[in-house]
């Protein structure tokens, strides 16, 4: 296992961390004694950045790793990278902050049976102006847009808590927000982390256009907006990678029934034109999305979202195999000639 600089925390993480959601059971079938199993192989292997929140699973995904960190001594406690998050509700959560942060960490600290959570992050887009957007699409749900100083406001409120040595550091979400608002926040210094969407079907977060109609992450075509990567790299700002797989679509072969009209079934089809540079080197279509985002040095850590032993032991195998950088380039040129069939339509 390789371990990165994470930012400014004075931290090293794994390249691969373990992204709480699958253990949540947000990602499809699995049961609590496999995530359990889950969370085990993963501290087993080396795998010290595990990121959760209390809306993956109503809470499940906290009380799962609980029922293993409770067995970790103190000792290895602090080799471990543990984060959660804070979800509001609605606008009037937002203008009661300090009572709802106060009550969610508290409710942190005792499902995951810690007496201190490394990263607390802001689980939300942020925007211009305050609002909404929306996070699922089936069944439809809205969750509450923040805006500049309600971030700011966040991080005044949880110095308290790092003062009470209750949580370290405090994080922010960038991705689909607005980039001018996540680069003010990036140098505000309030900040030490940031979760950046990025993966072979979006590469904007680093400078280039996405394919279709995906989101910019900071292409520069848009407005001008900055590369965030590049931002967060100058303000010393820890990156972890999201949706490295694009929420289970960037796969050989799709786990669930899924609606053929959709955006999830649409990149689907788009990654297996990968199918033959994977094959060229041995791996399978899931194997190249993780390691074109581990490969990626502006990133701390990538954080797939597994459910089961048999996804992450893929990982695990994978960094075991001597690729080198020359797929990361051949992915590159096969994106950019994707970029100029979509303009040309």
């Amino acid at each position: 296992m390789k371990y990165n600089d994470f930012g400014k925390t004075g931290f090293k993480v794994s390249e691969i961390g373990l992204g709480g959601a699958g253990i949540g059971h947000a990602w499809g079938k699995t049961t609590d004694e496999e995530c359990n199993a889950l969370i085990k192989l993963a501290l087993d292997n080396g795998i010290n950045f595990f990121d959760t929140s209390p809306i993956y699973g109503n809470g499940k995904s906290e009380l799962n790793i609980g029922k293993e960190f409770q067995n970790i001594n103190s000792s290895d406690r602090e080799k471990i990278f543990l984060a959660s998050k804070i979800r509001f509700n609605n606008n009037h959560e937002l203008d009661n902050m300090e009572a709802y942060i106060s009550a969610s960490v508290e409710r942190s600290l005792k499902r995951l049976k810690v007496e201190y959570i490394d990263l607390i992050q802001i689980h939300h887009q942020v925007g211009k102006s305050r609002g909404s957007y929306k996070f699922r699409d089936a069944p439809p749900e809205f969750a509450p847009l923040l805006n500049y100083d309600d971030c700011i406001l966040f991080a005044e409120i949880m110095d308290k808590f790092k003062k009470n040595g209750k949580v370290r550091f405090i994080g922010l979400t960038g991705w689909n927000g607005d980039l001018i608002t996540c680069g003010r926040l990036i140098n505000s210094e309030e900040f030490s982390t940031i979760q950046i969407l990025y993966n072979v079907l979006n590469q904007s977060a680093d400078g280039l256009p996405p394919i279709g109609n995906d989101s910019d992450q900071g292409s520069g075509i848009i407005e001008n907006n900055p590369n965030i990567l590049n931002q967060s790299q100058l303000s010393k700002v820890g990156v972890i990678g999201i949706r490295s797989h694009a929420a289970g679509s960037i796969v050989e072969v799709l786990d669930r029934e899924v609606d053929k009209q959709t955006e999830f079934y649409t990149s689907h089809i788009k990654a297996l034109e990968l199918r033959k540079i994977a094959n060229k080197y041995g791996i399978n279509i899931s194997e190249l999305a993780l390691l074109f985002c581990i490969r990626n040095k502006k990133i701390s850590t990538t954080v797939p979202g597994v459910k089961n032993r048999m996804e992450l032991e893929e990982s695990l195998n994978l960094i075991n195999k001597s690729i080198g950088y020359e797929i990361i380039e051949e992915i590159r040129n096969w994106y950019k000639g994707s970029i100029s069939q979509h303009l040309l339509k």
